[in-house]
């Protein structure tokens, strides 16, 4: 297949052109969802822009049937109690966490909702393949990144503090008095709240990590109790402590680990910091100072309220100027599945592809989550081209069948394949030159199977397709 310009291995593909409107119905569908399909950017023509994204951030308000129905009978394991999952094989947990995320994301009515939960996801990193992990990461992902992902930010960083998967991962099970273990605590500062240059000292990460002495989890042959947090106050460090400035009185037991939770997620820096987190996912890569304080000081004014923060770096008055972002390869993935309208019969043969990326997930081993700039990803885009043309291929069978008939009706000319691929892939604004070059790839009618498939190929890895 014929490369389109400016497509290099290891180089990112050029940014979208000017031809794309920043306030049109189509770029916000782009921006909070996994990919563009008709009928979503219909809802958002019809819906206006307010009440579109006020739709997707009630996601309990909106019919997800036959995602919901999916997960509860194919991937019925992830609704278990962690001591009853620790009967099960640690790969086969594994397997459907992660084939229910690409489900989600590929299928899922609430498309906001699943961008901020993996967001959140690589926030709150925890890596599957870390000793019990895969017990203790479903729980973490139900009952700690799912059930807070639109919350406020002090319930979600409350939550990880407790979650025994996230207790496990940055060591805080070994975290006891007169052996302290800071790696929770420098995680909890640089990663999760105030971020490297919040102001914090090495002083600082000693006495949180004095305050989080005895945060633990029962062992796996605890019965009921198996991974499942334990506080134990033998563990515990009583003694005063001293946090960015506040005193916490000795003899409080487990309520200094929720004093420090309440102190950073009141912190400017951590405002700033989740500021600059949000605006990064949904606005582009280097939001400018001004916005990250917009941003700030609805975190400050809210209490930490996602939703709202989300709802201000949406709003109209910041839209106008957001850079585009280049597609990580889930985001890739799920956007050409969405494309073909494939009802993804085994999510589980997208996992390939996606380590072949890098970006399989709940695999990324550091603690700060797979990362979200262009550098990490210009190196990908062969797998991207590969994935592609085997999607439009068919070679993933029944897994990921579509209809071309469906997508293309019966004896498509080239005219109408191409405004096909441009309602599809762009919601009628892929740049000219794209369009014409499909043209010209197509040649002249009649349009064989073959020559079609490869055309829907080339749509998919031209370079607008990859940037949102």
């Amino acid at each position: 297949m014929t490369a389109m310009p400016h497509m290099v291995a290891g180089k990112p593909p050029a940014e979208p052109s000017g031809e794309f409107n920043p306030l049109s119905a189509a770029a916000l569908v782009r921006r909070v969802t996994f990919g563009l399909t008709p009928s979503e950017l219909a809802l958002a023509q019809s819906l206006g822009r307010e009440a579109y994204i006020e739709r997707h951030l009630n996601p309990q308000s909106i019919p997800d049937t036959a995602v919901q129905t999916r997960i509860a009978t194919q991937y019925s394991w992830l609704a278990l109690p962690a001591p009853q999952l620790f009967a099960f094989d640690g790969e086969q947990l594994i397997n459907r966490l992660v084939d229910a995320r690409i489900l989600r994301a590929a299928l899922s009515e609430r498309q906001l909702y699943e961008r901020v939960v993996d967001m959140w996801t690589d926030h709150f990193n925890i890596f599957i393949q870390n000793g019990p992990e895969p017990v203790m990461k479903i729980v973490d992902d139900r009952e700690v990144i799912r059930a807070h992902a639109l919350g406020r930010f002090h319930d979600l960083l409350l939550a990880s503090a407790y979650s025994p998967a996230m207790i496990h991962y940055l060591d805080n099970v070994a975290n006891q008095f007169g052996t302290p273990n800071e790696n929770y605590a420098r995680e909890l500062l640089e990663l999760h709240t105030m971020g490297s240059d919040g102001g914090y000292t090495q002083q600082d990460v000693r006495e949180i990590a004095r305050c989080f002495t005895g945060w633990a989890y029962y062992g796996g042959f605890s019965g009921p109790d198996s991974y499942t947090f334990l506080y134990n106050a033998g563990a515990h460090d009583n003694g005063q402590k001293i946090v960015l400035g506040n005193i916490i009185p000795a003899g409080l037991g487990i309520e200094d680990g929720h004093r420090v939770v309440q102190i950073l997620a009141g912190h400017p820096s951590t405002a700033r910091h989740i500021a600059r987190k949000l605006l990064v996912e949904f606005w582009g890569y280097d939001p400018p100072a001004r916005l990250v304080g917009d941003i700030a000081r609805v975190y400050t004014r809210t209490g930490g309220d996602i939703r709202a923060m989300i709802r201000a770096i949406l709003d109209p008055y910041i839209w106008p100027s957001p850079t585009p972002k280049l597609k990580r390869p889930l985001h890739l993935v799920a956007s050409c599945l969405r494309v073909v309208g494939t009802p993804l019969t085994n999510p589980g043969a997208m996992r390939e592809p996606l380590a072949a990326a890098g970006h399989l997930p709940f695999h990324w081993a550091p603690p700060n989550g797979y990362p979200d700039r262009l550098t990490a990803w210009a190196g990908s885009l062969l797998v991207r081209w590969n994935f592609a043309s085997a999607l439009a291929d068919g070679q993933y069978g029944t897994s990921a069948s579509f209809s071309l008939g469906a997508l293309f009706g019966a004896n498509p000319t080239p005219a109408s394949i191409v405004q096909t691929l441009n309602n599809l892939l762009h919601g009628g604004e892929m740049p000219t030159p794209e369009r014409n070059a499909l043209l010209q790839w197509l040649g002249p009618a009649p349009v064989g199977e073959a020559r079609l498939r490869e055309t829907l190929a080339l749509a998919l890895s031209m370079p607008s397709f990859q940037w949102y």
